[in-house]
């Protein structure tokens, strides 16, 4: 059999609901592992918020965090980390532009947070890296590093001012996600545009000499539309997001509640005998 690049988003797809990997997912993952496939993590999730699943995990494969703009394996020193920043000059003119409607702002390197007006319902995107201790609060202007992303939650009826601004100055350059809106605030996702998911894959597949039709990719977000759309076999979850349905060659018969990836996985590599 040949062997398979396996890429899995986290939450949502990976994950649990109580944000934890099975021990049937580790098992069916392991045993995958061993039989000679790539089983990687693709996540949108910074490399804070996921190293303690990947060694839970515990496989050495490369882990993609940032939806794609870093791709490290921490387990093999020779592996050369990839790192794709937003230029800081760019960083602070965006953050500038978009501070009067600015409701709070954040981006993390490593397992540090640095936050603008820090809001705690934000807390979720932190993907539990958050604490009192590591969040640096600041005004962007002042920093001197380089963000991968930047997430912005900004006034829901003046949203067209960071779309506006982002279309008519970075057009080439930078790319914008709307996580949701409600009534008073919506949640942006900021990052270069050449960047993604499957942006990270594609350097993966070239690494292991592989071929696109030897990608299978699971997701249930809008971040993970293109590497959905790109994979050989690109599988959308059964608690997908509907935007996923049009790109997903496949679906999970079971939510990410459910081992949804693993239960496919078994039935996709006939391990039915090994996971009853």
């Amino acid at each position: 059999m040949q062997p398979y690049l396996i890429a899995c988003d986290l939450d949502g797809s990976l994950l649990n609901k109580k944000s934890d990997l099975s021990p049937y997912t580790i098992d069916v993952l392991s045993h995958l592992s061993r039989l000679g496939h790539k089983v990687v993590i693709a996540t949108g999730r910074p490399f804070g918020g996921a190293i303690d699943l990947y060694y839970k995990l515990g496989i050495n494969a490369p882990m993609i965090n940032d939806n794609g703009a870093t791709i490290e394996n921490p387990m093999d020193s020779k592996f050369a980390k990839q790192r794709t920043l937003i230029p800081n000059d760019i960083m602070k003119d965006i953050f500038t532009h978009a501070k009067p409607i600015l409701k709070s702002a954040f981006f993390s390197i490593k397992k540090t947070v640095y936050a603008y007006k820090y809001e705690p319902k934000l807390e979720e995107y932190f993907a539990g890296l958050a604490t009192s201790s590591n969040v640096i609060e600041c005004e962007f202007t002042d920093l001197d590093v380089e963000p991968s992303g930047l997430i912005f939650l900004v006034d829901t009826h003046k949203k067209e001012i960071l779309e506006n601004y982002i279309k008519e100055n970075y057009n080439q350059t930078i790319s914008f996600r709307l996580w949701g809106a409600g009534h008073k605030h919506a949640i942006y996702e900021i990052y270069l545009k050449h960047v993604s998911k499957s942006s990270a894959l594609s350097y993966l597949l070239d690494y292991y000499n592989m071929d696109q039709s030897q990608l299978i990719a699971f997701g249930d977000g809008i971040n993970d539309i293109e590497m959905i759309r790109d994979a050989g076999i690109g599988v959308m979850m059964k608690n997908g997001n509907w935007e996923l349905k049009g790109v997903s060659k496949d679906q999970t018969k079971f939510t990410n509640d459910e081992d949804g990836i693993a239960r496919y996985l078994v039935n996709f590599f006939d391990l039915n005998e090994h996971f009853k």
